[in-house]
């Protein structure tokens, strides 16, 4: 934190400026130490730059990080020495990148390595690529690890992008159904409701029950619209907390089709990420506990730090893995080979290639099942509205006058 301080010297003459500290307390401190009398000392204000304010829209992204990452690879084995690879790093890509790379060059002029520097920024270096760059920097081969990082997270972000788009489709069939139905209940049904009231027909109980919908949709619409709003906001603050997200992944899992999808990518990242670290040499014990800190979802951690516990226990990798439900019955048998041949970090990457593919099949089938099912469903229902509606009109003409 930076703090803006005016201070009185020996001689009596004031002194102003601005210092870095930890805390309040310890910019007193360093001011005392210097033979200053505090006048006044504040804490700086300064507005947050574009990627700190919306990480999400200005921050850092993963694909970044992986260019970063190939680029690095590159100049080391070119043998660019890593402060000049850095420099040259930080004068391309986006803003957040070059903030948070001219960071890390500071930290490394003042001695720090690589992995420590990048250790300060855990929303742009997790703490599993922080750990790869340890691995790196003590064996040697830092450049190889820069690119196996890059190509391991590339592999997620394809993983999980295709998991993303087999929902998408799906969800804006959803939105526009909802879009239609609100607009045919906002708009076309109270139309129609005043031309049934000046006839004064006998409606069908159908017909009767939809102006009931519409009349209440139409009298509490501001109260449905902040209903939602108050909804969303609130879910999304809740889903934000260790519970929230806990619950949410437990249900997305349990949604058939789409959980099984889901499931497959994160055993596939899971598999990946610990042939990775078991490859770089780091204990099995040591991996479990990285791997289940990296987890996005928070069932598969739980899961992977009771294997860990297991493991920890005794038990053999494979015996662990086999003692947790969420993990298919095939998973360890697969493990267990590659342990017994003394080949694990080959046999893990079989399996996370297998489990990709697995996901893979199981994407293609949320697309191949969930869309028509929901073209159909929201085609029923806007038809049941629309015949309602249609067969009301047909039956005033009974009492038009001839």
């Amino acid at each position: 934190m930076e703090f803006r301080y005016t201070a009185s010297s020996g001689d009596g003459g004031p002194v102003s400026g601005v210092l870095v500290a930890e805390s309040e307390a310890n910019a007193e401190q360093i001011l005392w130490d210097s033979g200053l009398v505090i006048i006044q000392l504040k804490k700086r204000v300064k507005m947050p730059a574009l990627h700190e304010a919306m990480p999400s829209l200005f921050g850092v992204k993963r694909r970044d990080v992986i260019q970063f990452s190939r680029n690095m690879a590159s100049l080391l084995d070119a043998g660019i020495p890593i402060l000049r690879a850095l420099t040259i790093q930080s004068r391309f890509g986006k803003r957040g990148l070059k903030a948070v790379l001219n960071e890390v060059i500071s930290d490394l002029e003042k001695g720090s390595r690589l992995s420590q520097a990048c250790a300060k920024h855990p929303s742009v270096f997790p703490i599993f690529y922080v750990y790869l760059l340890r691995t790196g920097e003590e064996v040697g081969n830092l450049s190889q690890v820069l690119r196996d990082t890059a190509a391991q997270m590339e592999s997620d972000e394809v993983t999980t992008s295709k998991v993303k788009r087999s929902l998408a489709y799906p969800a804006f069939v959803l939105l526009l159904a909802i879009g239609a139905i609100v607009v045919m209940m906002a708009k076309v049904v109270p139309a129609l409701t005043s031309m049934f009231h000046e006839f004064g027909s006998d409606l069908p109980p159908m017909t009767r029950g939809l102006i009931a919908v519409s009349d209440f949709f139409e009298a509490a619409f501001l109260y449905i619209v902040l209903g939602v709003v108050v909804i969303g906001v609130g879910g999304y603050f809740y889903i934000r907390t260790p519970g929230g997200k806990r619950r949410k992944d437990m249900v997305m899992l349990r949604i058939p089709i789409i959980g099984q999808a889901i499931l497959k990518a994160g055993l596939s990242r899971f598999c990946r990420n610990m042939s990775m670290l078991v490859g770089a040499g780091v204990s099995l014990f040591d991996a479990l506990k990285l791997t289940s800190e990296t987890t996005d979802n928070s069932v598969i951690a739980e899961s992977v730090s009771g294997v860990r516990s297991r493991v920890g226990d005794g038990q053999l990798f494979s015996q662990a893995v086999a003692a947790d439900a969420i993990f298919p019955p095939l998973m360890p048998e697969m493990i267990a080979v590659g342990e017994e041949a003394g080949s694990l970090e080959g046999q893990l990457t079989k399996v996370s290639n297998f489990y990709e593919e697995e996901a893979e099949r199981a994407v293609s089938q949320v697309t191949a099942t969930l869309t028509p099912a929901l073209t159909v469903g929201v085609g029923l229902i806007i038809g049941l509205v629309a015949v309602t509606l249609y067969s009301s009109i047909y039956s005033m003409v009974d009492v038009l006058p001839d």
